[in-house]
């Protein structure tokens, strides 16, 4: 019989502990019709997290209680972040204060749906405090006040929540715990020392170097010469294997997307091979960015820059290489769209878009955060198509942006499959 209970007890502890290890998922609060800010319950997560789900996870509120972030006087609250590009004080994003201790915004859960790096969305406030201090003059302490502006990190402690310095918004049915895996890739930079760059797989990695799934002759990568790292002592030896790489992957043709940076002669140089290239004509600049690439994917500039690499692709000798400083976001992208274009699939993409993270620079990038780009161009869930690489070069036949002879053109040249 004791030893019945020893085992019963044993295994209580276990679920206890088991249960509370599990990441915590956010609720949501239901009200009446009366004002969210008389019913909005306050509690030690929504205090830390600065945001509430509610009406049946149709709205978010933010919360901002000065309190939690260490801020006595605030005189107005804003909140930034993916959702409003990141826009600092705009009124239509300002927070109102309800009481001493508390300030709210409530925004439709789908405004709010616009992922960050970390796939999810994020955010910070913005406070203006009034901050009292004491001067002295003429031998007498004379109190005065100033106006201040801060910008404070994410609080919260609660895993998965935050990434980097940014506050992550998590709804019901997202899980916490991919979060937490993608952390665990930014908790200390690669060294140099944890590659053997004798193994063409780790020259391929520290590189981001690999062929674009749908094609036999497409790369993408990081900058050949540029340096982005530079306090890293991979950095150097990263320049390396992507020239090396170039070479011996016969690369004749490179898109660059970050622009026709000159170099810092002290510290950077461009090689002979890719000097050679550029000498032949066959290294085309692009200057897009972020923004462009994940939110404006379905506007006009993004749709004639993809237009314009496709004609590239037609007029020069393959293989093609494209760029722009890490291979991340810029590179994620484009070389994705050309992916499917050339008829990989979502699963095939999604995966490779993931590889990035692995380089070893302390930055993650989601496949959510591709995905949104996706579902500008298509109109859609990207999940939700039949026949990915028909809809997606449908899109861009239709819009005019090339044509069904380049498009065809191109997918010939990249060695793609056929539709």
């Amino acid at each position: 019989m004791k030893k019945l209970f020893s085992i019963i007890l044993f295994l209580s502890f276990s679920l206890l502990f088991a249960k509370e290890a599990l990441p915590y998922r956010v609720s949501v609060q239901n009200f009446s019709q009366e004002a969210v800010k008389k019913e909005i319950k306050l509690d030690k997560y929504n205090r830390q997290l600065g945001y509430q789900i509610i009406n049946n996870g149709e709205s978010v509120v933010f919360l901002f209680v000065p309190s939690v972030w260490k801020i006595e006087k605030p005189l107005s609250v804003y909140v930034e972040g993916s959702f409003n590009g990141w826009s600092k004080k705009n009124p239509d994003w300002e927070l109102t204060k309800v009481k001493n201790q508390l300030w709210t915004l409530e925004c439709p859960a789908e405004t709010i749906k616009i992922p960050g790096n970390s796939g999810f969305p994020e955010f910070k406030f913005i406070v203006q405090a009034q901050i009292d201090y004491t001067e002295s003059i003429c031998g007498q302490e004379v109190q005065k006040s100033k106006k201040e502006t801060f910008e404070p990190n994410a609080v919260s402690r609660i895993a998965g929540y935050q990434m980097a310095s940014n506050n992550l918004i998590l709804f019901p049915q997202d899980n916490p715990e991919d979060v937490i895996q993608n952390l665990s890739l930014m908790k200390a930079p690669k060294k140099l020392k944890d590659y053997n760059l004798e193994e063409a797989e780790d020259r391929e990695r520290i590189a981001n170097f690999r062929l674009v799934p749908g094609t036999s002759s497409l790369y993408r990568g990081y900058h050949p010469y540029k340096i982005s790292r530079g306090n890293m002592d991979t950095e150097k030896p990263r320049l390396a294997c992507v020239n090396q790489l170039l070479k011996e992957k016969g690369v004749q043709s490179i898109i660059t997307l970050s622009g026709n940076e000159q170099i810092d002669p002290k510290k950077e140089n461009i090689s002979v091979y890719v000097s050679d290239i550029r000498t032949k004509g066959n290294h085309f600049f692009v200057n897009t960015h972020y923004n462009i690439v994940y939110y404006q994917s379905a506007g006009q500039e993004f749709g004639n820059m993809i237009g314009d690499i496709v004609r590239f692709i037609n007029d020069h000798p393959a293989p093609f290489y494209v760029h722009c400083r890490l291979g991340t976001d810029r590179t994620g992208v484009i070389s994705a769209v050309l992916a499917s274009l050339c008829g990989a699939s979502w699963q095939e993409i999604k995966e490779d878009y993931q590889k990035t993270n692995l380089l070893g620079i302390q930055e993650v990038r989601d496949w959510r955060l591709l995905k949104y780009s996706f579902d500008q161009i298509l109109g859609k869930p990207v999940e939700e198509c039949e026949n990915l690489q028909q809809e997606m070069s449908g899109y861009f036949i239709e819009k005019k942006f090339f044509t069904k002879a380049e498009f065809e053109g191109m997918k010939a040249k990249l060695g793609a499959s056929s539709l």
